[in-house]
């Protein structure tokens, strides 16, 4: 009877979630760290390089409709090491701070995004043979899609899954061996958000 009695709790609960929009209204906000994949890919370069890290993410904004929503988001993924065709480790950190519109298309917490901003990347090489490091940068214009899903807990705050990816032209990178034409971060990530408003 006990586990009747709390599976039965449990299913009135999960379907209050399910059906119950989260009420962002007014100024809201959202920070959201996760886990993302980097995919580096230029012009001419003959193999293109993967690695993974952590990210983070904020959002604020504000209320245009019931289901629409219009906001700015920071996104940055840092990886250490990432090979980037040299012979000692490195680091990288690449972002984006973009201008976003939310979607919600139901009265559920589903939700899908899109934007584009300025993007930005730094490459921090160690030398094999040293400890010194050589710094390159570059930068350009971001493009954003994702979708995901708001959790309400109370009225003013809930908890969010994201699930996105980052396009980032990041222009030409001079490297301490060569030069990298036309470099291009796509991103992917994977987050759950804490958003209150």
């Amino acid at each position: 009877m006990r586990a009747i009695a709390c599976a039965t709790v449990l299913a009135v609960l999960a379907n209050s979630l399910w059906a119950q929009r989260p009420k962002r209204s007014g100024l809201w906000g959202e920070i959201a760290p996760g886990v993302g994949h980097v995919r580096l890919a230029c012009s001419g370069c003959p193999d293109v390089e993967t690695n993974n890290g952590l990210t983070s993410q904020f959002r604020i904004g504000g209320t245009i409709s019931k289901n629409v929503l219009i906001g700015f988001e920071t996104f940055s993924l840092t990886t250490n090491p990432l090979e980037v065709k040299n012979p000692g480790e490195s680091s990288s950190e690449t972002g984006t701070l973009a201008i976003i519109m939310m979607w919600y298309p139901g009265k559920t917490g589903l939700f899908f995004k899109g934007g584009v901003g300025a993007a930005v990347g730094e490459f921090i090489f160690f030398q094999s043979d040293s400890t010194q490091a050589d710094t390159s940068e570059g930068g350009g214009m971001g493009l954003t899609f994702a979708m995901g899903w708001d959790w309400p807990i109370s009225r003013k705050f809930a908890i969010t899954a994201n699930l996105g990816a980052y396009v980032t032209a990041l222009g030409d990178v001079v490297l301490p061996s060569r030069r990298v034409d036309d470099l291009i971060a796509t991103m992917y990530q994977l987050g759950i958000g804490f958003t209150f408003g």
